[in-house]
């Protein structure tokens, strides 16, 4: 993605779009430093400071990550006006489209897939191929949303797709048990987790991964980022959330406020409980 389409952020907004591109920055160098010491043949010490050494580049990958969050949050307008939805720059999407995901998934459950679809106007089955009718569900979940952060609710979304074909082992057949079984057994939560998790790391990434091409090249950026996701997508996963999702109606008022206390917990995980 060109720069031109990166966050226009405000007065308010701009120092820290650049603490946070100085903060994934900062991680890239560790990421290159690292590959350094474990492929130059030319650092000659010993494996055990090779091992201390990296134990300090995974502490400080570790509080850079979380420094980039922090201030790309800060950026959007602070972690109330994100995880409420209030922000356009990062929040609105994400929230929106989290909210009208479990909503789909807790009427398809009650429901049965088949009657869903023919409410929703589909009357011509339910095909064959799981992509292709997970897909169907997406057309009748999203909102249209121009820019950034429309790309990321709709990587957010793709994941969790991709999670559900996964479990349902690629035969739409088996959707309305997997669904049932996810609103039922709490695993709806897990998704929320992930979906927000992705939904960040594709901020950064579409914010700051050309950047970092350019400046450090592809290998870098490409490693860098992934180190990012995947930190993300540990962390999202850690604690506890207070009331279980399944005791939730997703289907309304009750449901979208569970999803932005989830992302408001997410965001404190993630920025290390600092605002």
């Amino acid at each position: 993605m060109g720069t031109s389409h990166r966050h226009k952020a405000g007065p308010i907004g701009s120092p820290n779009w650049g603490k946070s591109s100085a903060a994934v920055s900062s991680i890239a160098n560790t990421e290159k430093a690292d590959v350094q010491l474990q492929q130059d043949p030319s650092i000659a010490i010993p494996q055990e400071a090779v091992d201390r050494k990296r134990v300090v580049y995974a502490k400080r990958i570790n509080t850079q990550y979380h420094n980039a969050v922090r201030y790309l949050v800060r950026a959007a307008g602070g972690r109330a006006s994100v995880s409420s939805g209030r922000s356009r720059a990062v929040g609105r999407a994400g929230v929106v489209w989290a909210t009208g995901l479990a909503h789909a998934f807790h009427e398809i459950a009650e429901q049965g897939l088949v009657t869903w679809l023919n409410r929703k106007g589909y009357n011509f089955g339910v095909p064959h191929d799981c992509r292709e009718t997970l897909n169907i569900i997406e057309g009748f979940v999203v909102e249209y949303f121009v820019g950034m952060d429309g790309t990321a609710a709709s990587e957010a979304l793709e994941h969790v797709m991709d999670k559900v074909e996964q479990l349902a082992e690629g035969q739409s057949e088996k959707l309305d048990e997997i669904l049932q079984k996810i609103i039922s057994e709490d695993e709806i939560k897990d998704l929320i987790d992930d979906f927000f998790g992705i939904y960040i790391y594709s901020h950064l990434s579409q914010n700051f991964k050309e950047k970092l091409e350019k400046d450090k090249g592809v290998e870098i950026a490409t490693k860098t980022m992934d180190e990012i996701k995947e930190l993300i997508l540990d962390d999202v996963h850690r604690g506890i959330s207070g009331r279980p999702a399944s005791r939730v109606d997703w289907r309304g008022i009750e449901g979208e406020q569970f999803i932005k206390d989830e992302f408001n917990r997410i965001i404190l995980i993630l920025t290390n409980n600092e605002d």
